[in-house]
């Protein structure tokens, strides 16, 4: 039996699972505007965090990578300082950017680097001057709201280059819908 502090392998509370698994029983098909917006989020291992945003209403593309690090095109085995992220490219006019920042649903954000690591730091990387704003607003929200047990420490930078994961890494969770790591091949 578990508690809904107890996390799986991918980082996620019971809490997050149940979560995740009622957005991945809702699909959106709809038309796009011109416009989109691009948003970076960093919250634990990037293949489950890829899942919420990519079925939102209004988000176009997501893919997985690093960013936020020491070296140009880092891998799974080479990412010193680069946190693993999740790129959303979505329409403004159908969803918005503090929808998209409904990852803390999630993931713990109230777990530090030197808990969690660099590579799963919960981090926002804005890349204009109202996301950043947005997410300011969204973390003193969350934190203000007490739904987790310590103060939200997810750091909010400016968007730098986003590095693509491998292959294998992008969509996981389409692929391995159960997980699939060194302990279940």
């Amino acid at each position: 039996m578990t508690s809904d502090d107890d996390t799986n392998r991918d980082g996620l509370g019971q809490v997050g699972l149940r979560r995740l698994a009622r957005f991945q029983r809702v699909r959106f098909t709809t038309a796009m505007s011109e416009n989109t917006e691009t948003a970076i989020l960093a919250g634990g291992c990037f293949r489950p965090a890829q899942e919420l945003p990519r079925l939102r209403e209004g988000v176009i593309s997501t893919r997985v990578g690093y960013t936020g690090g020491e070296n140009d095109n880092p891998t799974d085995d080479n990412h010193p300082g680069h946190a693993e992220a999740v790129e959303v490219i979505f329409d403004p006019e159908r969803t918005s950017y503090r929808d998209i920042l409904e990852f803390f649903q999630i993931h713990r954000p109230d777990l530090g680097e030197e808990l969690a690591g660099s590579g799963y730091r919960s981090e926002i990387f804005y890349t204009s001057h109202e996301q950043r704003q947005v997410a300011e607003d969204t973390i003193a929200a969350t934190d203000a709201s007490g739904i987790w047990p310590g103060k939200v420490v997810t750091k909010i930078s400016e968007a730098g280059l986003f590095w693509a994961a491998e292959a294998e890494d992008q969509n996981y969770l389409q692929h391995y819908p159960v997980g699939k790591n060194q302990f279940r091949p």
